[in-house]
Order: structure tokens, then sequence, then C-alpha cells
């Protein structure tokens, strides 16, 4: 069991080389968000172009600060916009207030012409409806981060010697 465990640590410390990574900074927080190599990043270049690109990062290459996203070579500046998936609270209360304006307007429409009862505040019961439905909508979509003056991406690497 001794051997065993002194030739694991052994092989841990050779695998311990380095590490590369993507950090998504904003203004005046501590707190970044990492990409490694294998992670799906959803971007936008810069350009006239309205098109989003949704690729995975190959390789990070420090020296020329270039990201090779699925062996395609793209430098950190001709970047503009990434999506990024709202915080998993968010979209939680996204999905709940989604399906509340979804079931509240099927059950009014029922209620009012299934069942012909005159007691339903249909108007006032359609614009809650409609509210939640469009406050999930937008609580279940990613957020776009334009970089620049609030948000800035860098690439970093972890040298062990």
């Amino acid at each position: 069991m001794r051997s065993f465990l002194l030739l694991f640590f052994c092989l841990a410390s050779f695998s311990a080389f380095g590490q590369k990574m993507l950090l998504l900074e904003r203004v005046n927080r501590a707190k970044t968000t990492k990409f490694y190599t294998g992670d799906v990043l959803r971007f936008r270049l810069v350009g006239e172009e309205d098109y989003w690109y949704q690729r995975t990062i190959t390789d990070i290459l420090p020296e020329s600060n270039t990201l090779l996203l699925d062996n395609f070579a793209v430098k950190l500046p001709e970047i503009q916009t990434i999506k990024m998936h709202r915080k998993r609270i968010w979209r939680i209360a996204g999905g709940a207030a989604f399906s509340l304006g979804a079931t509240l307007a099927l059950a009014t429409t029922i209620g009012r012409f299934g069942y012909q009862d005159k007691g339903v505040d249909a108007p006032k019961l359609y614009s809650i409806a409609a509210a939640s439905f469009g406050a999930g909508w937008f609580l279940s979509t990613p957020r776009k981060l334009k970089l620049g003056k609030k948000h800035r991406l860098r690439i970093v690497e972890v040298k062990f010697q």
C-alpha cells in the first residue's frame, strides 16, 4: 500500500506541468468565469455580419493571444460579444414563470369559453399570464455580454516548474 501511494504521488506530480485557461473578467469584480479546453464558446466577431458562432475551444495559445476554436484560429481582440447562460437560480425561476404564464392563459381560456363562466375576469388574467410569460422568456434566454469597458477576455497560463 505504501509503495502504491508513493507511485501515485510521483505520477500525479509529473502530470501537473501547466494549465491554460480563458478568463472572462468584469470590471471591479474579483470573481471570474473560466473556460478550459473542450468548453463551448458562443460568440460574435467584430464587423458588420450579424452571425453567432458556436465553437469548441480546441487549444489556447497564450503567446499569440489566440484561441483555436474547432481548429480555426481566432484572436481575442476579434471577439466582440459572447453569450452566457444566466445563473442557475434565474433560469429555474424563468422556467417556472414561463410555465405559469402558459398554463394561466390556457386555464383562463378553458374557464371562460369552455365552461361559459361569467365570473372569470379574462383581461386581468390574460395580462398576468402575458407578463409572466414574458418574464419567463427573458430569464430563460442567455445574456449577451459586449466586450469592452465592462467585460474582457484574457488568456492565462499557469506553469509549474
